[in-house]
């Protein structure tokens, strides 16, 4: 008869467990070795794909994950101040010397990379020694994403916000934005731990094809009615803590190579912009049609020159000018009454 011990049964199990591990090193090595990669969510580019928003998220170095941004800038990084902004540092709450602008958007917006990159935001404040822009744009932002980094840029209340969004919510992917935020995988934070291991991508495409019910389509990252939404929510937020909401239309050029990309459903959401201005009586400005036709504005498809961010900041202060002036009157009007003996 067998006699089994305590020291056998841990001999066995220490063994199985040992084989488990150098099993599981194995296959990591082998689908490094065969460069084995999955990526949870993707975006299409022209006969590949890429994913931008898990690089955004979890491997640029000038942004982090963030459990409700999906990513933001990190503080202190190439683009943005210690306060996750680009350009000089503004104190937050309210002030009485200057205007206050937030401009939220995405690439567009942010502008080139380093310290001192162009960029339209900072081009407006240096024509008008009244205004504070503060420049929250960043890259690859959805509408979805830009109404809670407005909610966020309360706390400098602004007293005018330029909104600026429609490219990457026209985005053919497989997951919408607010789907990859609703997944429990997601909530949990198990995909970023995952993604570290060529392992636990591979446990993901498994749970992704065979134990999700969803089958891969590509979906827009933000769809035109939830991009009316945003746009109306922020409007609304807007209006309750007294910013004036100026809305813009994305500009681009080119034709576009492939039934699939963003630019052949990008008029539809500046369309949807122009449409929530009119129908919430905000300020709209279509600086797609302003920059129609100047292609040596663009230095690709979507993004802008120098020249042509200061052109977009000489287009924006003309817009604002005559608030700020309005503004800076009634400053001088309540600073008298103020001086007046009781």
């Amino acid at each position: 008869m067998l006699k089994v011990t305590f020291k056998g049964i841990v001999l066995k199990l220490t063994a199985i467990s040992a084989g488990i591990v150098l099993s599981l090193i194995l296959t990591e090595i082998g689908l490094r070795v065969f460069k084995f990669n999955y990526t949870p969510l993707r975006i299409e580019v022209i006969n590949n794909w890429s994913e931008w928003r898990y690089y955004h998220a979890f491997e640029d170095k000038n942004f982090e994950y963030d459990p409700i941004l999906i990513w933001r800038p990190k503080k202190g990084g190439d683009f943005s101040n210690s306060q996750g902004y680009r350009g000089r540092e503004v104190t937050p709450g309210q002030e009485t010397h200057s205007f206050r602008i937030v401009a939220i958007g995405d690439s567009n917006t942010l502008g080139w990379s380093g310290k001192n990159g162009p960029n339209w935001p900072a081009y407006l404040e240096q024509m008008d020694s009244r205004l504070t822009v503060i420049n929250g744009g960043v890259y690859g932002y959805s509408s979805l994403q830009g109404l809670r980094r407005f909610e966020e840029s309360l706390a400098f209340h602004p007293h005018l916000a330029f909104i600026s969004f429609g490219a990457n919510d026209a985005m053919r992917v497989t997951m919408s934005d607010a789907h990859f935020l609703a997944r429990k995988v997601r909530k949990n934070d198990l995909d970023r731990k995952l993604m570290k291991f060529r392992l636990g991508q591979l446990l993901l495409a498994v749970n992704d094809k065979y134990l999700t019910s969803q089958q891969e389509s590509l979906t827009p990252r933000v769809s035109l009615p939830e991009y009316k939404q945003n746009l109306q929510e922020i409007v609304r937020i807007g209006r309750q803590n007294a910013v004036t909401v100026v809305l813009l239309t994305r500009p681009f050029t080119g034709e576009s190579p492939s039934p699939t990309w963003w630019k052949n459903f990008a008029p539809e959401y500046n369309a949807a912009t122009m449409e929530v201005g009119r129908e919430m009586n905000v300020p709209t400005v279509n600086i797609f049609a302003e920059f129609a036709g100047r292609a040596d504005d663009f230095i690709d498809e979507a993004h802008l020159t120098e020249a042509g961010h200061r052109r977009l900041a000489e287009v924006l202060y003309k817009e604002i000018r005559p608030s700020v002036d309005r503004w800076e009157s009634s400053r001088k009007v309540a600073a008298k009454k103020s001086d007046r003996p009781d």
